[in-house]
């Protein structure tokens, strides 16, 4: 396969979000590496890496001038527009693909948010083999960029709120809803927001819990009601989730808070 069939296959596939075929045009132990993110991700990882970064990603890309060929591969300068710009008129970002190559299959990706010339792309191949043996691996073939997607949906979906007052809310449920893995979501939760998917939704929970508390007159109070209406399977989880979260009871809270 010539550089120039290689080329448009990779930008095909990537266009595509055709995760399969990306990998066929790679070598078992190829690498991909994110300057951007400073991270790196590379063999069984690599199908998980691209899939989660397909699901959020809202750019096609379009190769802008010739190959530079290197001694070990070639370099590609990339356009990206927004999928709502089919024709390609507006550009976003200009880039390039640092590529290696291993018996006529990719071995390195290197990819760089930037658009230095000609001379300068040369230099950054020159190191950029040498990155992938000294960056942060990307954890479970999860992007730092699908990692922020998704603590931003847990954050949208914890100030909504609706989603939690699901008593039948399951991580399965939730993952569906955030649209990631299961695996990505215990990933974000435990590794990165140090906690673990009960705890997330009861903290939830307890603060819908409380806007209803501080509304009601003090001697209307009804916790049972309350735990009810906050998606909490009883008073005894409701202050379970109040003490891990406010260090109080749901009712010791309404007597400091509520009218």
């Amino acid at each position: 396969m010539g550089r120039e069939e290689l080329v448009e296959r990779y930008f095909t596939a990537w266009n595509n979000k055709d995760v399969s075929g990306l990998l066929k045009l790679m070598h078992p132990q190829a690498s991909y590496y994110d300057a951007f993110w400073g991270e790196i991700c590379s063999g069984s990882d690599l199908s998980k890496y691209f899939g989660t970064n397909f699901a959020i990603d809202t750019r096609w890309y379009r190769p802008d001038d010739a190959i530079i060929a290197t001694p070990n591969g070639m370099i590609i300068r990339y356009v990206a527009f927004d999928r709502d710009d089919p024709e390609g008129l507006e550009p976003i970002l200009n880039g390039a693909e640092v590529i290696t190559m291993s018996d006529g299959l990719i071995m390195t990706v290197s990819d760089f948010y930037c658009d230095p010339d000609a001379v300068q792309l040369v230099e950054i191949a020159k190191l950029a083999e040498n990155q992938h043996s000294r960056l942060n691996v990307a954890p479970l073939g999860l992007s730092a960029k699908s990692s922020a997607h998704i603590k931003r949906r847990l954050a949208e979906l914890a100030s909504a709120n609706t989603v939690f007052l699901d008593p039948a809310l399951t991580v399965t449920k939730l993952a569906d809803i955030v649209g990631c893995s299961v695996m990505h979501l215990f990933h974000v939760l435990e590794d990165e927001k140090q906690t673990s998917f009960l705890q997330f939704v009861d903290e939830c929970r307890a603060r819908h819990a409380t806007t209803l508390l501080t509304d009601i007159p003090n001697d209307a109070i009804r916790i049972d009601q309350v735990a009810e209406q906050s998606g909490f399977e009883s008073v005894e989880a409701l202050n379970r989730a109040f003490h891990a979260t406010f260090g109080v009871s749901g009712l010791e809270y309404a007597q400091q808070f509520s009218k």
